[in-house]
């Protein structure tokens, strides 16, 4: 019986898989499963897997989605523990060493996760959660009239924006985080369900989690091919304190190995970048909306997840839904002129292709502008920019085609 359980879906990720499962093995902590849930994939990425290690087990099952692979995963699992990380990113090596340690000292806790970094091929890595909670939250607050994420008075602290307390790590954990670099690394603890509202707050791959924890919130609902993890994630806080230690546990990557583009498109971007902001609606919906229509800050904040799928609708060529979406914008938030402007633009203009690409290239525009401004540069890189963003173009064309 092994101590955690590991579960790792992958679908067509041949190009990565190897550096995942590379990150499990070389954990300081060894005394884990892996189960890898190939959902149907077609670049050979089972044979990549099959016989690698006896604690790695392969199960096979034809394309259903990530939710499905995952939830077979989970009824396949025989660890004390549960936790995930994806095909295409990569632990940290003391991960499972020191959230393991925390729930052993804190057994009455039931899940704890790490911060992880966010790699987008293109330079230094982002330490996601607390770059969020310190910009994209206030940002977001501040357009819905929201107070909810103010520090508390004297503090500096941008975890404490979300979290109740700070504490220094315990003998439990602090050699650890020591070895692995981050003497300066704390424990947070609170009740983080509502700031969820915002934005994505924690991430799976860097959550473990108790059996008790999993029977209270259940398994990932399968009618869905992106998003859910919203939900999962959502009834975990809602359920259970929260606790998070302040170093990175995982990378999350967004480019293959060597800053290759993936050979499969991540679930939440690219061409699959609608479909995850409609699924994340009626997420959003039943964690939050469907018993509080009453409450203008959550109808705001709904309305900005409409804005949002609106202007994905338009960049993937969806003039019907872009109009839907952005006119539930206008009507939730009365002062997004951003959402009546670009609903009278998608009017205007008589070509969808002629909008959508108009659109994009405003996009890149300011893409360019802001990594001149924030990096300076040059002729050279800005020629590589625009011939990875050409070719990154032409493949998402392809893609959307065969859609």
């Amino acid at each position: 019986m092994p101590e955690v359980s590991i579960i790792m879906p992958t679908y067509n990720r041949a190009d990565t898989i190897g550096r995942a499962i590379d990150s499990v093995r070389r954990q300081t902590f060894q005394d884990w499963e892996l189960i890898i849930v190939d959902d149907g994939s077609t670049d050979g990425t089972a044979s990549l897997v099959e016989g690698l290690d006896p604690r790695v087990r392969l199960i096979r099952q034809e394309n259903a989605g990530c939710y499905v692979a995952r939830n077979n995963g989970l009824r396949n699992s025989r660890g004390r523990y549960l936790t995930f990380i994806d095909s295409d990113d990569e632990w940290l090596p003391y991960f499972l060493e020191i959230t393991l340690a925390f729930l052993k000292w804190s057994p009455e806790d039931q899940f704890v996760m790490t911060e992880f970094l966010e790699d987008w091929g293109v330079g230094s890595r982002v330490r996601h959660d607390i770059y969020e909670i310190s910009n994209k939250f206030p940002r977001m607050a501040r357009t819905v009239g929201s107070q909810l994420v103010e520090l508390p008075p004297g503090e500096s602290d941008n975890y404490l924006r979300v979290y109740d307390t700070s504490e220094p790590l315990g003998d439990w954990g602090r050699n650890i985080a020591v070895r692995a670099g981050y003497s300066d690394a704390a424990l947070y603890r609170g009740h983080i369900f509502e700031y969820l509202r915002f934005r994505h707050l924690g991430w799976l791959p860097i959550t473990i989690l108790t059996r008790k924890a999993l029977d209270t919130i259940g398994l990932f609902p399968e009618n869905y091919r992106t998003a859910a993890d919203y939900r999962f994630l959502g009834l975990l806080y809602r359920n259970f304190r929260a606790n998070m230690i302040s170093l990175p546990g995982a990378i999350k990557h967004n480019k293959a190995v060597g800053g290759r583009d993936l050979a499969e498109a991540h679930l939440a971007t690219g061409v699959n970048e609608y479909r995850y902001a409609v699924h994340r609606l009626p997420l959003f919906d039943e964690l939050f909306w469907n018993e509080r229509k009453t409450d203008p800050e959550i109808k705001r904040i709904r309305g900005l997840y409409q804005y949002y799928a609106g202007r994905t609708a338009l960049e993937h060529g969806k003039r019907k839904e872009a109009l839907v979406h952005l006119r539930e914008a206008s009507d939730a938030v009365p002062g997004l002129w951003q959402a009546r402007w670009l609903g009278l633009f998608v009017r205007i203009i008589p070509s969808i292709r002629i909008a959508s690409g108009l659109y994009c290239f405003n996009l890149y525009l300011r893409y360019v502008v802001g990594r001149i401004t924030s990096e300076g540069l040059g002729p050279i890189d800005l020629t590589r920019l625009a011939v990875r963003k050409l070719f990154s173009g032409v493949r998402r064309l392809k893609a959307r085609a065969k859609q």
